[in-house]
């Protein structure tokens, strides 16, 4: 079943978001990803951005790229630590920092 924009926000969706769960959408994630973390909604953004490390893979480097050079602070922050998580690869299996 392929995966859908509102399967990804729901994921995304809440004060708190499980990234392990979330990060099994897998690179069928990334385009709608990519959609979200260019969104009007900061908080969604920076939570796309995020997965998208956390998913790893090309896509998710453009994502991040992408997000590095956002006009909003917030957004490059998030892109910062999308980056980390994607250097260092143990972190997406939950064992290291959310």
């Amino acid at each position: 079943m392929p995966i859908t924009l509102q399967d990804v926000r729901r994921r995304l969706a809440g004060a708190v978001t499980d990234f392990d769960a979330a990060s099994e959408l897998g690179q069928a994630a990334l385009p709608h990803l990519a959609e979200l973390a260019a969104a009007d909604d900061t908080v969604l953004a920076c939570k796309a951005v995020y997965l998208a490390g956390r998913i790893g893979g090309p896509g998710s480097v453009e994502i991040i790229t992408a997000a590095a050079e956002h006009t909003d602070p917030i957004i490059r922050i998030a892109a910062s630590a999308a980056l980390r998580t994607l250097e260092h690869p143990e972190h997406r299996d939950g064992a290291g920092a959310r």
